[in-house]
């Protein structure tokens, strides 16, 4: 199965992108979690190999996933989103995608962290970073997607699904 396709731990495939996209932020979620629990666990045994692998694997995410999700967001949706002619949709779009850079600034010095294991300071600086994704994200969630599930024509949400495949190289099912 590729990446992306129905049927990989349940999420939905590239026929349904705004679904890939809430998925994703269900699983940028699980390692904001998973960033919590790290700090708590870093404070109390160090850098161990737990900590080491968890900060592996939240690194490893936001690299490139991550990064694959906020330029499907601002290359792809936005402009797709910014052709329908709804101001306040365009303006809270802008906002949001002026927010990917506040997010980039706030994970820099985590980045930084994470990478550094097992050598860290008593504390990571999870935060701002993890109050501005989880806001980032609510905000996406409550209101973006929804309204461009509203307002995207079937020929729009495929496009957006073709491009998220193609970024990833993946080449889709019909969509």
């Amino acid at each position: 199965m590729r990446i992306g396709e129905k049927g990989e731990r349940g999420a939905p495939g590239f026929d349904d992108p705004l679904g890939l996209l809430a998925a994703c932020h269900e699983r940028i979620e699980g390692h904001c979690a998973t960033l919590v629990r790290l700090k708590t666990h870093v404070r109390a045994r160090g850098g161990d190999l737990n900590a080491q692998m968890a900060a592996e694997r939240v690194w490893g995410y936001f690299a490139q996933a991550g990064r694959w999700h906020h330029e499907d967001e601002e290359h792809d949706l936005a402009p797709l989103l910014e052709r329908v002619g709804d101001g306040e949709l365009t303006t809270t779009m802008a906002r949001l995608m002026a927010e990917h850079r506040d997010l980039e600034r706030a994970y820099a010095p985590l980045e930084r962290m994470l990478r550094a294991l097992p050598a860290v300071p008593a504390d990571l600086p999870i935060e701002p970073y993890v109050s501005l994704m989880r806001a980032h994200m609510e905000a996406e969630n409550t209101v973006i997607l929804p309204r461009a599930r509203a307002v995207l024509a079937p020929s729009d949400l495929a496009a957006l699904g073709r491009a998220m495949a193609a970024r990833r190289g993946v080449t889709p099912r019909a969509l």
